[in-house]
């Protein structure tokens, strides 16, 4: 498989680039074709520009979503075929404001990555939060019912649209090639705080 070549149920990675202040992060998605596509060229885009879309709501307007990469699933090839990965520069800031003091980036906002069967995924997403967001109870910090509301409301506005028709996300795992594939059939904002070490990536690949 190659980016140029995409067939029904095809797994690819996407991987979206954030920066501030001279740190830079990113979030990474599976992402299956449900139908063969024609144009993939400008299927890509397409779909890279949904998921910033996704990203830039949830993001405050310190952050700046520097770039897309789209891959196959396995995207190193021996030898190297530079048709297995594809750059969607953007340079575009979050669209969330928030009155008040931000919170450090080890401090993630957790959306979980529903599915039918087995356990579900998350994504944590750094420069989302402002102190204003949270509140401390029973000595745990965890988001204010209004900061719920707001990020699944983005959330659902979003998915209206989705991916469009040519794309889901999944939750693919196997080496070389996916073995498993899970669809997820929703996103869903927890309630919980999570602290993440900003020199550790996560990038979800197993269930």
């Amino acid at each position: 498989m190659t980016l140029r070549n995409i067939s029904s149920g095809n797994v690819v990675t996407a991987r979206v680039y954030k920066y501030n202040t001279g740190f830079s992060w990113a979030n990474n998605y599976e992402i299956q074709a449900t139908v063969d596509i024609p144009d993939p060229e400008f299927a890509l885009q397409e779909l890279s520009d949904r998921i910033v879309a996704l990203e830039r709501a949830l993001h405050l307007n310190l952050v700046t979503i520097d770039r897309v990469t789209i891959s196959t699933y396995v995207p190193d090839s021996q030898p190297y075929n530079p048709d297995t990965l594809a750059t969607f520069p953007y340079n575009q800031l979050g669209q969330r404001s928030v009155s008040g003091d931000i919170l450090p980036l080890e401090v993630c906002l957790f959306v979980r990555r529903s599915v039918d069967f087995g356990r579900d995924g998350r994504l944590l997403y750094r420069g989302c939060l402002g102190e204003v967001d949270v509140a401390t109870t029973s000595m745990r910090m965890g988001l204010m019912t209004s900061a719920i509301n707001f990020f699944q409301g983005a959330i659902t506005s979003w998915y209206q649209q989705g991916l469009g028709q040519n794309w889901r996300f999944v939750m693919a795992s196997g080496n070389p090639n996916p073995t498993i594939i899970r669809p997820v059939i929703g996103l869903a904002v927890s309630d919980r705080v999570v602290f993440k070490k900003f020199n550790n990536r996560y990038f979800r690949r197993r269930p």
